[in-house]
């Protein structure tokens, strides 16, 4: 169980360099991203549609990553 876990956090750390990587190469910063995904912050000229979907593509994997680890945590926790 310990092994999967750990495969999940190496993903997830694997996961977050490569997001990291992306919003540099658009020349944005996480917080320009999530505004931009909820509409409070209009697209720069700079960045286009096919970066974005592959940010969009890194960010869902991510999520669900986290919600394999929390899923194996609920079932750690339940006796």
């Amino acid at each position: 169980m310990f092994e999967k876990i750990e495969e999940i956090i190496r993903n997830i750390e694997n996961l977050r360099d490569e997001i990291t990587i992306l919003l540099n190469m658009a020349k944005i910063d996480l917080i320009d991203y999530i505004l931009i995904k909820r509409g409070s912050k209009d697209m720069p000229e700079g960045l286009s549609m096919g970066m974005l979907a592959d940010i969009d593509e890194e960010v869902d994997k991510l999520k669900k990553q986290i919600d394999l680890l929390n899923k194996i945590k609920r079932e750690m926790l339940i006796f």
